[in-house]
């Protein structure tokens, strides 16, 4: 009889599985290739900032756009508020060059690349007000929605780099 309810068993239909999700490793390779894409476009950004074009700035971005800059006492800005502190910088800096940048992926709650791009560097300036050359140490973090449009910005820097010093002193 255990030989029969073996065959019985044995020779059911197998339980209908679900759909697996794609492997953990195709995953990471897409959100890769979604970093790659991405970190151009921060470059095409950071360029777009250089040369003041804050037109092609904003093409970049998405509607819901948020800025979440270094400046103690600021929550994070809407567009209209971020323009104003863009034209801020090119209004009064000139010079102003980006470099040594290096980019990494952005990183998931489980750490895992997830699109986003994680860029360093150092920019390079002039302060109008007196023709004094400035410098500072630089990390933001981009975020990206579906479209592949920023949809976000947190930036960390030491905002007393851009604050003119005295020539005098």
């Amino acid at each position: 009889m255990p030989l029969m309810a073996l065959l019985f068993f044995a020779c059911q239909p197998a339980a209908e599985q679900p759909a697996a999700e794609a492997p953990a490793e195709e995953t990471t390779d897409l959100a890769m290739e979604a970093f790659e894409t991405n970190a151009k476009v921060v470059r095409q950004y950071l360029d777009h900032f250089i040369n003041k074009d804050m037109d092609a700035m904003k093409a970049m971005m998405s509607d819901d756009f948020f800025m979440s800059p270094p400046e103690w006492g600021q929550d994070s800005l809407d567009t209209e508020q971020w323009q104003e502190r863009e034209q801020f910088f090119m209004d009064n800096y000139s010079e102003i060059t980006f470099e040594d940048d290096q980019y990494f992926a952005g990183l998931d709650d489980d750490q895992t690349p997830n699109g986003d791009v994680r860029v360093y560097g150092n920019w390079h300036f002039t302060y109008n007000g007196n023709n004094q050359r400035g410098a500072m140490k630089f990390y933001a973090v981009f975020f990206f929605n579906e479209e592949g449009k920023i949809n976000g910005v947190m930036e960390w820097f030491n905002t007393a780099d851009l604050v003119p010093k005295d020539a005098d002193s």
